[in-house]
């Protein structure tokens, strides 16, 4: 009975994926919306109890057009953001975490900084597809360049206006939006899987960074939280 219900659910989002591409002789995308993800930490075991206090459970990415940002938060304790717009690779990164409340406009030789200092994935896309709380996602197989890591999967959808968001990032070249991936870094390794979708109207403060942050270099806001996590896994 399970099987039939999964395969009626697949069945219909595959058909509502095909009447997407076929109107207006197109593809139609989702223009803006909220995606909200879990996040756990299956792979840092040794995690102290004042860590696991501060780091978060939970992540919430708005979209409209080009434009995305990526909130991720710990009640008011603790709270990263990240904004970015594909279509003028526009970066910025926010922090707010006690006394640090800074953020950073990133530009092209920052971004590869960035970029430089992740893990190195390679992606395989594979035939597997499925809907991930109405959005149609693909499978792929992410390997690190190390095989001391195994490898896992990451899904990623095209439903929305969103097709080259992770240009920045170790997911770079993968068209779509993550539905559920890994994060590594600041000797932290967090999975994300989305819970909710939802399409609404976002308004374009919403992009906004909240009053009274700091502006710094690239190089301090990384040296800040190097520093912060350094404190907190000791």
């Amino acid at each position: 009975m399970k099987t039939q219900k999964n395969q009626i659910t697949n069945f219909l989002a595959a058909v509502s994926l095909l009447l997407l591409v076929v109107s207006c002789g197109g593809p139609t995308y989702i223009e803006q919306g909220e995606i909200t993800y879990e996040i756990t930490y299956p792979y840092n075991t040794n995690l102290s109890s004042t860590m696991m206090a501060i780091l978060p459970k939970e992540a919430t990415l708005i979209f409209k057009g080009s434009k995305m940002l990526t909130i991720v938060k710990r009640g008011k304790i603790f709270r990263t953001d990240i904004y970015a717009d594909e279509a003028t690779k526009e970066l910025e990164m926010r922090l707010d975490f006690g006394s640090d409340v800074l953020y950073t406009n990133m530009t092209e030789a920052d971004q590869n900084k960035f970029k430089a200092g992740l893990p190195k994935y390679t992606l395989t896309p594979t035939d597997d597809a499925d809907s991930l709380k109405g959005l149609w996602g693909k499978k792929y197989i992410t390997k690190y360049d190390s095989d001391t890591i195994p490898e896992f999967e990451s899904w990623f959808t095209e439903m929305l206006t969103l097709q080259n968001i992770t240009w920045f990032s170790n997911y770079s070249g993968t068209t779509g939006v993550p539905l559920i991936y890994d994060i590594d870094q600041y000797g932290i390794r967090m999975h994300l899987e989305i819970t909710s979708f939802k399409e609404r109207e976002v308004k374009d403060e919403e992009f906004n960074r909240e009053n009274g942050l700091k502006e710094v270099t690239y190089e301090e806001y990384d040296a800040k939280l190097n520093e912060l996590f350094t404190i907190l896994q000791d």
